[in-house]
């Protein structure tokens, strides 16, 4: 089995790239693969703030599916420069189970990794 790593560099609800990084990496799991990580990167902190909410089309939250991924063991690390540009580099607004990682995790989920997902605009 292989092992993957993710990075994720758009908000929520503007792609459709953070459902797609959340199915493809239950499916992975599911198929017996290692999710070495998840990094969210630029705009991709967003996706563990959770209190950004939906629209009324969804019936989930993004960052609830991301806190279901964390439940698994699968580590979600956001960008903390990222974050502070952004003005969502406090511990308390991140979902349960993620955290905030320099450039450093990034390199070591790749290190740790088969391959790579990226998702960008």
């Amino acid at each position: 089995m292989g092992k993957i790593a993710f990075l994720l560099m758009t908000s929520p609800y503007t792609f459709q790239n953070s459902d797609t990084v959340i199915k493809l990496a239950k499916a992975a799991v599911k198929a017996g693969h290692e999710v070495t990580g998840i990094y969210l990167y630029t705009d991709g902190v967003y996706n563990a703030v959770n209190t950004i909410k939906p629209s009324d089309e969804r019936d989930r939250n993004v960052a609830e599916l991301f806190k279901e991924l964390t439940d698994e063991g699968i580590t979600v690390a956001s960008c903390p420069i990222c974050a502070e540009y952004r003005g969502t580099h406090d511990e308390n607004l991140l979902i349960e189970g993620a955290g905030f990682d320099g450039l450093g995790a990034l390199s070591e989920f790749v290190e740790d990794s088969d391959r790579i997902l990226i998702f960008t605009s």
